[in-house]
């Protein structure tokens, strides 16, 4: 099942987001990989699609450097996180710095994964003012019609 949907949630105090059930139906478990991602939001990967990820990763072109700094990027801050009994995420410290999480995220499966954004920088990263402006243009480009 292709995770997907776009949630609304607050992290309390101790860096921990209650974790949609409805993207809890998208894996089988209680891990996540969490990981830093692009655009300053984290990626989460079900266990099984996080090894086919990292399996990308591993085989870099030799001696390239963009690919190293790939590599540092996604596989060095990669971490696993249970999701409790009480159906929260705990997502470590380093992470929540790196994606200026605050109080406010936004959570959303996307296909193969899951993002986790600070609300804030989401909203200012899609232009609130017209979230589908662009798209057209974008969807164009990769061939994609509706």
């Amino acid at each position: 099942m292709a995770l997907s949907g776009g949630f609304n949630n607050t992290l309390d105090n101790k860096g921990r987001v209650t974790f949609p059930a409805r993207l809890k139906e998208g894996f089988f478990g209680d891990t996540l990989v969490v990981t830093r991602g692009i655009e300053k939001c984290l990626y989460l990967f079900p266990p099984e699609r996080w090894k086919e990820f990292e399996e990308e990763l591993e085989n870099p072109p030799l001696m390239s450097k963009d690919w190293r700094k790939m590599q540092r990027h996604f596989l060095g801050w990669a971490t696993e996180s249970e999701i409790d009994k009480s159906g929260r995420l705990a997502i470590p410290q380093s992470l929540r710095d790196y994606a200026s999480l605050t109080r406010g995220v936004i959570i959303m499966g996307l296909g193969k994964r899951i993002e986790i954004w600070d609300e804030d920088v989401y909203r200012e990263l899609q232009g609130e003012k017209d979230v589908g402006q662009g798209l057209e243009d974008i969807a164009e480009k990769f061939g994609l019609l509706f």
